[in-house]
């Protein structure tokens, strides 16, 4: 059978595994990888609310929260005790975890293996977690709490098995031809979440974030109007997506030729893509959205440093790679209030590259060559940034970066340049003109 060349239908998949507000427990690992089998519970009889937990398996965590996990929630509103208890079976009692972890919250062991080496030959213990990890983690709280069955919490839940719907149907429609239908057809989906309240937002903001990490620029395009548009809450879960780099499922479909009647045959496919522009993305969404975006960047670096070990209040590893991102940010925004926290940086944030051939057998073996290159163009951003600040006291940590690496000196003296509004030559003639400021050189 001939293969030919595959034309991808772009379609935005938002990944179900982010499509509700971002989850701080490790456990969940990643729903969205990996076959769930091809179980038939579909039985719908009530049993009483102390029987085990059900158990399900799917092929496609997607088409269950968008269509399953749907139809089950709507039984949130019904008036029979009954269907709530039968809803709640399905994530209660909680299974046990794969992680084991300490009084601290730290997780330092397994319970069981997981994710497991044969998708196909699961224990008991996996395939409850499976079905577990089916439903987001948000809901799973829902289903758990004390409270689960009050009036208040049974309508949240048949609320979120509305937006779900419309996530479900935004998510794997055909996009219109006509740009201003497809923008208007995103408007109204972003106004029908934001009818659900806090909810609704959140489930919004999360999944506009994930199109940002699709190769289709017009997707990325329509995905920032809104976050933009929301505004201020979609600071601190923007900020929490730069440290990642995201990739989604994307729909699309290749062509074959049938070697025996020359047809053609078109095969549905999905593919792990992502782009390499989604954390400038995520930038210019916050730069969009407006300075009160400075104190959420200024705190993911002043909160982001070790708390205890050798390093203890640093920053260590190849991880700088995103921390400028909120570095760039900051100095487009020129705001003074990040001098403190951008000239910290150059001592707190400790470079380390790893040789790749040794971290694939599993050890961090520092690849010193790479390190110092890593280091160089980690400078050359905060002495970007740095000149971009509107403050003269900028120039005491620019001239400190340029003493570490005399070839700095083009960056620097274009710093240093825009900081005093006068052309300096030499590291002499900026130390002149930072006094003739009043900027304080001590440390310098």
């Amino acid at each position: 059978m001939k293969k030919l060349t595959g034309v991808l239908a772009l379609v935005v998949l938002l990944a179900a595994c982010q499509a509700g507000p971002p989850a701080d427990n490790v456990e969940d690992d990643n729903p969205c990888s990996g076959a769930f089998g091809n179980g038939n519970d579909n039985s719908e009889t009530t049993q009483p609310d102390d029987q085990p937990q059900i158990v399900l398996e799917r092929t496609d965590v997607q088409l269950f929260r968008g269509t399953e996990m749907v139809k089950l929630l709507k039984k949130m509103d019904s008036r029979e005790p009954d269907d709530w208890s039968f809803v709640r079976r399905h994530v209660h009692p909680a299974p046990q975890s794969p992680f084991r972890t300490d009084e601290k919250g730290k997780v330092v062991g397994r319970n069981y293996e997981w994710p497991p080496a044969d998708m196909e030959k699961l224990s008991e213990k996996q395939k409850r977690w499976k079905s577990y990890l089916l439903w987001p983690e948000h809901i799973r709280e829902l289903l758990n709490a004390k409270d689960w069955d009050s009036e208040g919490n049974r309508k949240r839940l048949a609320n979120y098995g509305a937006m779900y719907e419309l996530l479900h149907e935004f998510q794997t429609r055909q996009p219109f031809s006509s740009p201003t239908r497809e923008s208007e057809y995103w408007r109204q989906f972003a106004e029908q979440l934001l009818a659900y309240g806090k909810d609704g937002e959140q489930l919004l903001v999360a999944n506009m974030i994930v199109a940002l990490s699709n190769p289709s620029e017009d997707v990325v395009y329509q995905a920032q109007e809104i976050l933009v548009e929301v505004g201020e809450p979609a600071i601190e879960p923007l900020c929490a997506a730069m440290w990642t780099s995201h990739r989604q499922l994307i729909a699309g479909w290749e062509e074959d030729i049938d070697p025996k009647t020359g047809q053609r045959i078109r095969t549905e496919v999905y593919r792990s893509v992502g782009n390499p522009n989604y954390n400038k993305y995520i930038t210019d969404a916050l730069f969009r959205i407006g300075p009160r975006s400075v104190n959420q960047a200024i705190f993911e670096l002043e909160n982001s440093l070790l708390d205890e070990g050798e390093y203890k209040g640093k920053f260590v590893g190849p991880g700088w790679r995103y921390r400028r991102w909120f570095v760039e940010l900051l100095g487009r925004f020129g705001d003074a209030r990040a001098l403190r926290t951008l000239e910290a940086e150059i001592d707190r944030v400790v470079v380390q590259e790893y040789d790749e051939k040794a971290l694939a057998e599993g050890r961090q073996v520092i690849d010193k060559g790479a390190t110092d290159t890593s280091n160089f163009v980690w400078h050359e951003h905060l002495i970007q940034a740095l000149g971009q600040l509107k403050t003269a006291e900028a120039i005491r940590p620019v001239i400190r970066l340029w003493k570490l690496d005399d070839f700095h000196e083009v960056s620097a003296l274009s710093a240093i340049s825009q900081l005093s509004g006068r052309r300096v030559r030499s590291m002499a003639e900026a130390r002149e003109v930072a006094k003739s400021l009043k900027v304080d050189l001590k440390g310098e």
